[in-house]
């Protein structure tokens, strides 16, 4: 199935940069997941759409599907003993991609918090309005959406990882639509919002 999918016989990462990327992708599913039941506040007459669903799962199965498939051993038929499994860039590159990945998955983590925090009372906790308010704080200083900023850190962390043509084709699809709902929430912010800041950029500080 996957080199149907992929049309390739020799693998694109070594097996250490494909373990990595996988690791740091379940980490970030595991945390939105803890989000979704157990942090974020929606509104009651929220829905989502459902082709933006579909979408959803197949963009991760599309992930998933990139970054195991073009790893060695799950590509073509390979010999195990001649396999290269890590190699000096992913030794260079991995620790320095972990810890921004990290920093990235945290700081998106406390922006979620924030979002939550405007819908529930500071003492009890519990959820006392569905109302959009201004977010403060942390990234929210610099940026109108720095959930989605994070989102372009974190992808582009694992595009280093994986500096495959199908997972650049990833990179791109996540580029343009986070950039584009950022800059749509910022143009309705600030019709919304009379008294919203003006020092604040869409998605890049002091760039867009």
């Amino acid at each position: 199935m996957l080199r149907i999918l992929l049309e390739q016989d020799e693998p694109g990462v070594c097996a250490t940069a494909a373990v990595i990327a996988l690791s740091l992708l379940s980490v970030q599913c595991a945390r939105r997941c803890y989000e979704t039941y157990c942090l974020q506040v929606f509104a009651k007459s929220s829905k989502m759409n459902l082709s933006h669903y579909l979408v959803g799962i197949g963009h991760y199965f599309a992930c998933i599907v990139a970054a195991v498939g073009q790893a060695p051993l799950f590509c073509g038929r390979q010999n195990r003993e001649k396999i290269i499994w890590t190699d000096s860039r992913t030794i260079l590159l991995s620790v320095p991609c972990i810890l921004t990945f990290l920093w990235a998955c945290y700081e998106q983590y406390q922006t979620n918090i924030i979002f939550a925090n405007l819908r529930r009372d500071k003492k009890t906790g519990k959820v006392v309005t569905e109302d959009h308010k201004i977010p403060n704080g942390r990234l929210f200083e610099r940026v109108s959406s720095p959930h989605r900023m994070c989102e372009i850190i974190l992808y582009t962390v694992l595009f280093i990882l994986i500096p495959t043509k199908t997972f650049f084709c990833i990179y791109l699809w996540v580029l343009s639509n986070q950039i584009q709902t950022a800059i749509q929430a910022h143009e309705w912010y600030k019709k919304s919002f009379k008294d919203y800041p003006v020092n604040r950029a869409a998605i890049f500080p002091a760039l867009l």
